[in-house]
């Protein structure tokens, strides 16, 4: 019996035993799964991290693009940020344009005082041929026509009248010519005045609107955004305004002094019909 009872005892333990190593068993092993999953769950957070990095970069470049663009004034942002007074602007600078190649094409020597005409009006005011003076005069359209042709007026029956009356007839016809070349070239001068007084406006009424803008504006951030926008406004439309009126300004000092140039010009081919006309009365 007691042979008996210890064999059971043995058994019973041997059979516990082994119980007891069959459930260790899988918590040993618990580690060796985890550490062979490990790997898998870190590759997704270095691809998140390296996609974060490329964001990051993107991000940097858009910004540094941004900041080139805002360096950038075209004239495009120019005409909309100035508001309705800059197209008021741009019509004068291209009426000013259009007037400068009128001003090229009518003020030169070929329509004030042709040089064939001169010369043909020389000969016959040598010769004292008074009747082919005078139609040579009314077929020409110049303003050296013009002035000869008020002193033949001054020519009755035929005869040349004294140098005194032709002179004083050349001179009033000349002053009158020279007056309405001068009154041509004014325009340029006018826009080179009212161009800067529009910019001005401009700058007056974007001030306005900048300053109703702070009046009503129901937060900080709109009424920093109308306030620049005001600003913006007056800036560009006194730029313009400027711009249009310099270049005015300097196109009607240069036509100011070819014109100059072409009036003393034409004042020197009709005095000198006017002394051969007079010498052929001393004939």
């Amino acid at each position: 019996m007691k042979a008996t009872s210890i064999v059971l005892v043995l058994m019973l333990l041997f059979s516990g035993a082994s119980i007891m190593g069959q459930q260790a068993a899988p918590v040993g092993g618990a580690p060796e799964s985890v550490v062979q999953t490990q790997p898998k769950q870190d590759e997704p957070a270095v691809e998140a991290a390296e996609t974060t990095e490329d964001a990051e970069a993107a991000d940097a470049e858009s910004e540094s693009g941004e900041e080139e663009k805002t360096g950038v004034i075209t004239i495009e942002d120019i005409m909309v940020r100035g508001g309705w007074l800059m197209n008021v602007i741009a019509g004068l600078s291209l009426l000013a344009i259009a007037l400068l190649f009128f001003y090229l094409l009518s003020m030169r020597q070929g329509t004030l005082y042709p040089r064939s005409f001169i010369m043909e009006a020389q000969d016959a005011a040598e010769d004292g041929d008074l009747e082919g003076l005078r139609d040579l005069c009314l077929n020409n359209g110049s303003c050296a026509a013009k002035i000869i042709g008020a002193a033949l007026e001054q020519c009755e029956d035929g005869h040349v009248a004294e140098h005194v009356v032709l002179r004083d007839a050349m001179e009033d016809e000349g002053g009158r010519q020279a007056g309405m070349l001068w009154q041509r070239l004014q325009y340029l001068m006018d826009i080179a005045v009212i161009a800067p007084m529009v910019g001005l406006l401009g700058t007056v009424w974007g001030m306005m609107v900048s300053f109703s803008g702070l009046e009503s504006g129901v937060s900080m951030i709109n009424k920093a955004d109308t306030l620049a926008n005001g600003v913006s406004q007056a800036m560009y439309t006194t730029f313009g305004g400027l711009i249009v009126g310099i270049f005015a300004m300097a196109m009607y000092d240069l036509m100011r002094g070819r014109l100059n140039k072409l009036i003393g010009g034409m004042e020197s081919a009709c005095n000198s019909v006017l002394r051969r006309l007079s010498a052929s009365n001393r004939l």
